[in-house]
């Protein structure tokens, strides 16, 4: 089995192949504000089924991650993908700063502990 990852915009794709056939792509990522997610996409006879769904993982994500795909590809794939995640996790969407308002600031505060 091999992992290949692709990041595609504001989404990263790991592909995984088992020989030459494709077995899964696993999807990370949203746009436009909305919130990330994990969606799995299994190749089936004529079409494709996709499970989404899963919203962003606190850390540990490769555990969450094999333990959410274990049921859904096998424990194999899922371990396989999941370490292919741990070695280069996805990028998460940057998130804009926004300037301070003008003519406004934020007072220092001060320790009084002794």
């Amino acid at each position: 089995m091999t992992v290949e990852r692709t990041q595609l915009g504001c989404q990263t794709r790991y592909t995984l192949r088992e020989g030459a056939a494709l077995s899964c792509t696993l999807t990370f990522g949203a746009c436009q504000g909305a919130p990330p997610e994990w969606k799995i996409l299994l190749p089936g006879p004529g079409s494709s089924r996709q499970l989404d769904g899963m919203h962003l993982f606190a850390a540990p994500v490769a555990v969450r991650l094999r333990a959410w795909l274990a049921p859904l590809i096998g424990p194999d794939r899922a371990a396989e993908l999941a370490d292919a995640v741990g070695a280069r996790p996805p990028r998460l969407p940057e998130v804009p700063r926004r300037a301070p308002a003008a003519g406004l600031t934020i007072p220092r505060q001060r320790d009084y502990r002794a």
